[in-house]
């Protein structure tokens, strides 16, 4: 639901949470500076003042795996309005919005694993069929 909500492909949140927790619901992982991130989305604690603001605690976002999915696709969709629809904005996801040289490498670098693994969900899907991922952008 989150996917259709946000017009963002299911495989690629599902790709995202993967990565960020090996979809495990109530994962924490240290994110260097930052704090902690919480979830399947690992959404960073960063967020927890303006996350606040719509009644959502901290605690929620371990234990409700749905609106831990929404949180994602909510700051992935935000990536998405700044960058357009791309690796990029996938990539924004975890290494942040800054225009510097090395976030610009960090953007890339996750960009590439999220590929990597949205490639193999869609594959996976799709084995037994003809059809070629190879061209699919990360929206459709």
């Amino acid at each position: 639901m989150a996917g259709r909500d946000y017009q963002i492909d299911p495989d690629l949140l599902r790709a995202i949470s993967w990565q960020e927790s090996k979809w495990v619901v109530n994962a924490i992982g240290k994110n260097p500076g930052s704090g902690y991130g919480a979830g399947l989305m690992q959404i960073d604690s960063q967020h927890h003042a303006r996350l606040s603001e719509f009644g959502i605690k901290p605690e929620h976002l371990l234990t409700d795996a749905c609106l831990n999915i929404y949180t994602g696709a909510y700051y992935l969709a935000l990536a998405f309005k700044k960058w357009g629809v791309s690796w990029e904005a996938v990539g924004a996801y975890n290494a942040g919005f800054r225009r510097t040289d090395r976030q610009a490498m960090r953007r890339l670098a996750y960009a590439r694993k999220i590929e990597a693994i949205y490639r193999a969900i869609k594959a996976n899907k799709n084995a037994g069929q003809s059809r070629l991922v190879k061209n699919e952008r990360p929206h459709e």
